[in-house]
Formats: C-alpha cells, sequence, structure tokens
C-alpha cells in the first residue's frame, strides 16, 4: 500500500470514531513528541549490545511506536494541507544539494561544515 493509500485509510479510521475534534494542530505535534519518546524509551541509556537485543525481543513493540509516529504524521499532513510524499522526495533533493556526495560520503559533518 502506497503511502497515499495509507493516509486515505488513516484518516478515514479517524473520521469514522469523529476524533478530528480532539486534534488540534497543537495537541498532534504534542502526541507526535509523545510517540517519539515512547520510542526513544526503548533504547535509553542502553548499550550497543543491549540494544541489538531489544530490536529482537521488542520488535513488535517498536513496530507499533512507528506505527504510531506515521500515524500522527499523517494526521499532521493532512490537517496542514501537505503531500507528506511530496515534501519527502523536495526534502530529499534539497539534503543532495546541501550534501554532495563528494563531499559528504562517510563524513558526519553538517552542511555548512563541509
Amino acid at each position: 500500500m502506497e503511502n497515499k493509500d495509507l493516509i486515505k485509510k488513516i484518516i478515514a479510521f479517524r473520521e469514522e470514531r469523529n476524533w478530528e475534534q480532539f486534534h488540534s494542530i497543537k495537541d498532534l505535534c504534542l502526541g507526535l513528541s509523545i510517540e517519539v519518546s515512547e520510542l526513544q524509551e526503548f533504547f535509553l541509556w542502553k548499550t550497543n549490545e543491549q540494544i541489538n537485543s531489544i530490536k529482537i525481543e521488542k520488535k513488535e513493540h517498536i513496530a507499533d511506536e512507528l506505527a504510531d509516529i506515521f500515524i500522527f504524521l499523517a494526521y499532521l499532513s493532512n490537517d496542514l494541507g501537505i503531500d507528506l510524499d511530496k515534501a519527502i522526495v523536495t526534502k530529499i533533493d534539497k539534503n543532495d544539494d546541501k550534501y554532495p556526495i563528494e563531499k559528504s560520503r562517510g563524513s558526519n559533518k553538517k552542511y555548512n561544515e563541509l
């Protein structure tokens, strides 16, 4: 299923439950932040070895949190009138200009330090 179809399904789910009334832009932003924090919590204070175990042991829970994050992004992009697929492609193009391969490959420097 493509992103546009997924977003339509997510929006339909919300509309069927009349939840849009609770989804102000502010609350969606806060909800997104909370969902990201829930994902981060899996990895907080963990060593790389522990993280490798968590990725396997908690894979379904991690997938649920990633899905929640995408759902909040879908709500936000819909409510702000932003085509998320187009925004992603545009941002990748901008990053391609800021981080040319010959300067950025293998580097963790910010574009203005390359």
